[in-house]
């Protein structure tokens, strides 16, 4: 078949007013291009009017999986149909713009683009545990953790849970911790054992597995305290307003009679599906029980055959010793070997001190534990992203009406979220942007809350900006970052850490890499340069000064400037990295302690 060009009827004069002269004329011919939202490393497009097997050039603008940009060129051919398609290499990464040309059967250019707009992703947690965890940008500005932090408890990452919680809702609930009754707004038992509740289910909220809740209550048969038991399947940020709802509505009255809580959680263990779910219990009371031992033995006995029961006594009127016999594990948290029995149980406590009470109930300790975090690789992609290593420490923040025991310390993101619907948003949901903007704003704060608690735990993590001006935080723990390219602002936090340059650009000056700022620069941290940043530098580095000098800029600051040729005369001395606070440090210095690493 020879291919022609297509051909359509049309007036010759363009004027209406005259009769049609029947002349015939050329089609324009058209392409269109498309780069896949769901997936950005394919390329798909369509033509009309260009012959099959015609070569679409196709200028790609991609973000590889370090952050940096890419630009590059690639050939395809339409089909019978005419249409195109390509996909991505990993070493090419994901496509943000493209543009397609091709000429049409008259030799016409045409040319069409796509780009993928920009996004702001600012859920640092969202798909993120306190494991090994890798984490990747968008080509939008974003916000990223490489954990997400809060308090120790006794789940572990990965695993799925049937939590039961066993409430005392008998009238002395209502008393105070010191046993006083009538106390003011929000003292009472009950209500700080709310807060405790609320505080340890939003950590289920961050938790990487399933968590399916029980709230079974318990006091007196036909007592307004013993009729409450409800189930909340798969608890997330989706559902945990109405579980705050259920538990802000409770109410107590009536005496102490443990056996029926445990009944409800043996029956709801029973009905639930179980296959690969640890069942755990917490049992909370204020005071020794009005049911006979015998009658509690026999109600608990098949509860801690099915699950792990933690205990814990609601202020001091209740002994050590009570809370213990109806507790099954040991002090890290294990289930105890053999059958539970009345000499064979746990170690629990009868807490009065609200604070201690939280904890204890969240993670077995009287004081609160950071969760351990892991070793994360952290991509920030393109846009002016803020990454953080490890966890968002929002320990500093307060507002009107906040609640230090229902946020306390190592809340971490969910904390941020309740401070910007009290400070921010006026209680409305913050939407993406406002959280980017809040923490790109404050970003010295979460640097300054980290600093002032050496308890803070840190992973060993690497960590790549990317293009744009980012934030990075690395955070305690010894810690790799990758600025790229940009001029980015840099928290390295505790630990033996390395801000690695690497050749970007070699036409530029300081090697695509902009000029950064470290804030918190430490004598046992260094700066390492790739192999070929630098041309012309001896083996034995003995002509380094002709490469790197260390200037004092005025305002306090020491600048970390480069020759990227030395006296060769292409690059002058440009300004690589600012060092904060650090007035007088020299480039022997720097030599002197080790800490500047070449190749």
């Amino acid at each position: 078949l020879n291919a022609e060009d297509s051909l359509v009827k049309t007036d010759h004069d363009n004027d209406p007013s005259t009769p049609d002269q029947g002349g015939l004329d050329r089609v324009d011919g058209s392409i269109s291009v498309d780069i896949n939202d769901a997936d950005s490393t394919k390329i798909t497009g369509s033509t009309e009017d260009v012959a099959p097997n015609s070569k679409v050039t196709l200028e790609i603008t991609s973000i590889d999986e370090n952050g940096e940009t890419l630009t590059f060129t690639e050939e395809v051919f339409t089909n019978a149909d005419g249409e195109y398609s390509y996909t991505l290499t990993t070493a090419q990464g994901n496509a943000t713009e493209i543009v397609a040309t091709v000429e049409d059967r008259n030799g016409t250019e045409l040319q069409d683009n796509d780009q993928l707009e920009a996004v702001i992703k600012a859920e640092p947690t969202a798909d993120v545990n306190n494991g090994d965890n890798n984490v990747v940008g968008s080509s939008g500005n974003d916000v990223l953790a490489g954990d997400t932090g809060g308090l120790k408890t006794n789940f572990v990452a990965g695993q799925d849970y049937n939590v039961s919680v066993v409430l005392d809702l008998s009238g002395s609930m209502l008393w105070a911790m010191n046993g006083t009754s009538n106390p003011p707004a929000g003292e009472s038992r009950l209500a700080i054992a709310i807060k405790g509740l609320k505080a340890f289910i939003q950590q289920m909220t961050d938790h990487d597995g399933v968590i399916n809740l029980q709230i079974a209550s318990f006091s007196a048969n036909g007592s307004v305290g013993n009729g409450y038991n409800q189930v909340f399947l798969n608890v997330s940020s989706d559902n945990i307003n109405q579980i705050f709802t259920y538990l802000d509505s409770l109410q107590a009255g009536g005496g102490t009679y443990p056996e029926g809580g445990f009944n409800k959680a043996v029956d709801w263990f029973d009905d639930i599906s179980t296959a690969d779910f640890e069942n755990q219990t917490y049992y909370l009371t204020d005071g020794e029980p009005n049911s006979s031992q015998s009658t509690l033995d026999n109600a608990f006995a098949p509860l801690a055959e099915q699950s792990k029961v933690f205990a814990v006594g609601v202020s001091s009127s209740i002994s050590d010793s009570t809370v213990s016999r109806y507790d099954n594990t040991d002090v890290n948290g294990n289930k105890l070997s053999g059958d539970w029995s009345g000499t064979n149980h746990g170690e629990a406590k009868a807490i009065a001190d609200a604070d201690k009470l939280i904890a204890y109930l969240i993670g077995g300790s009287e004081n609160f534990i950071p969760a351990d975090v892991g070793d994360d690789t952290v991509k920030g992609g393109a846009g002016d992203d803020v990454l953080f290593g490890d966890a968002i420490n929002t320990d500093h923040l307060t507002w009107t009406g906040y609640d230090p025991l229902q946020y306390p310390k190592y809340s971490g993101y969910s904390k941020l979220i309740a401070y910007l619907k009290a400070e921010v948003t006026n209680g409305a949901e913050p939407t993406q942007q406002d959280i980017y903007d809040y923490v790109k704003d404050n970003f010295h704060d979460f640097v300054a809350a980290d600093a002032a608690d050496p308890a803070t735990k840190g992973g060993n993590d690497t960590i790549y900006g990317g293009a744009g001006n980012d934030i990075i935080i690395a955070g305690a723990g010894n810690d790799v970052i990758y600025g790229g390219s940009g001029n980015d602002i840099i928290s390295t936090g505790r630990g033996d850490d390395t801000i690695i340059y690497d050749l970007l650009n070699a036409a530029d000056a300081t090697g695509g890499n902009g000029t950064d700022t470290w804030v918190d620069y430490e004598a046992n941290d260094k700066i390492e340069f790739g192999s070929d940043f630098f041309e012309g530098l001896l083996a034995d580095k003995s002509n380094l000064g002709d490469y790197i000098t260390v200037v004092d800029d005025g305002n306090g600051n020491a600048t970390v400037q480069v020759d990227r040729d030395g006296s060769a005369g292409t690059h002058n001395m440009s300004d690589l990295l600012i060092i904060e606070n650090q007035a007088g440090l020299t480039l022997q210095d720097l030599l002197n302690n080790n800490q500047i690493i070449i190749g």
